[in-house]
């Protein structure tokens, strides 16, 4: 039986932990102390994507069928210890460290969002990110075969993409960038992308904005813009389910489903995996290739 409060030392820093035994999964059974563990146990894997980079997180506290926010800036209380990062007036927090985790979960939070860029150079994404979202009735299955049409085209024009579950029915495409490119290039890239997809397989790609005007899966390339941001790699969602965005192999696409990656299964799989998402980190690629044609595409 877990103790519903703890004081805790996590980096050298004493916490007083609240509420553990709140359950945030009713239908799993599964509290905020399991959240707390699931961090504790990721967090050599966590930290090294989301550090420096500063952090929206969906704020649930009273669970996932409870109301929830999203927070941006700093609160008031906050410990001085957080570190921060300014822009366009929001104090944004950054969670660099585990003790900075622990404090974010012990407030509710269960979805991680690190911006796509890192403080110090807050112009330049680390990469292109193709969001391809199925609207309903479609699903995973109808996200893997576009998934499977964009890593083709990836391979044509010379690309590597990596993909990760959303956590949801999407999944997520990453093209990790040189340090060399806006976010206009970003994103003009995943529309240029998603633009001959949708003309390549007109019945089941899409580029309709309106979600009652959509049919079939959604290339959101909008989503790279400098404002917006995507749920962190290994960052659990707010499902029934607990799922957790997570990175696989291409090979994996035909044999998993979202629901194979929870807060119970993840740090096994990457026991067992590896660390899949470290090429993102090491893969940074040139688009000097294509760039004439970016720079030409109108928004």
């Amino acid at each position: 039986m877990v103790a519903s409060t703890q004081v805790v030392t996590v980096d050298g820093r004493t916490l007083q932990l609240s509420n553990l035994d709140k359950v945030f999964w009713p239908k799993l059974g599964l509290t905020k102390a399991d959240l707390l563990n699931y961090h504790v146990r990721m967090a050599p894997y966590t930290i090294p994507y989301w550090q420096n980079r500063p952090m929206t997180v969906t704020r649930y506290p009273d669970g996932v069928e409870g109301h929830f926010f999203y927070q941006k800036n700093k609160p008031t209380g906050a410990p001085s210890w957080v570190k921060t990062f300014v822009s366009n007036d929001t104090e944004y927090m950054l969670a660099d460290d585990l003790s900075a985790i622990t404090w974010f979960v012990n407030q509710g939070s269960i979805e991680f969002h690190p911006a796509s860029y890192v403080r110090s150079n807050p112009n330049v994404p680390s990469f292109a990110i193709i969001d391809l979202d199925p609207t309903p009735p479609l699903g995973f299955k109808e996200a893997v075969e576009a998934a499977k049409r964009c890593q083709e085209l990836l391979v044509k024009l010379g690309l590597r993409g990596y993909p990760k579950t959303s956590g949801g029915s999407g999944l997520h495409i990453y093209i990790p960038l040189v340090p060399s490119y806006d976010f206009q290039i970003s994103t003009g890239l995943v529309q240029l992308l998603g633009q001959i997809l949708y003309e390549l397989y007109p019945g089941d790609i899409t580029l309709e904005r309106l979600v009652r005007n959509r049919r079939g899966v959604y290339v959101d390339y909008l989503q790279n813009l400098a404002s917006k941001t995507i749920v962190g790699v290994y960052s659990p969602r707010p499902s029934d389910e607990a799922t957790v965005s997570t990175p696989i192999r291409w090979n994996d696409l035909d044999y998993v489903s979202p629901q194979d990656f929870t807060i119970q299964t993840v740090p096994q799989w990457v026991q067992e995996m590896g660390d899949l998402f470290y090429i993102v980190s090491q893969d940074a690629q040139s688009l000097e290739h294509m760039l004439h044609t970016l720079k030409n595409i109108p928004h």
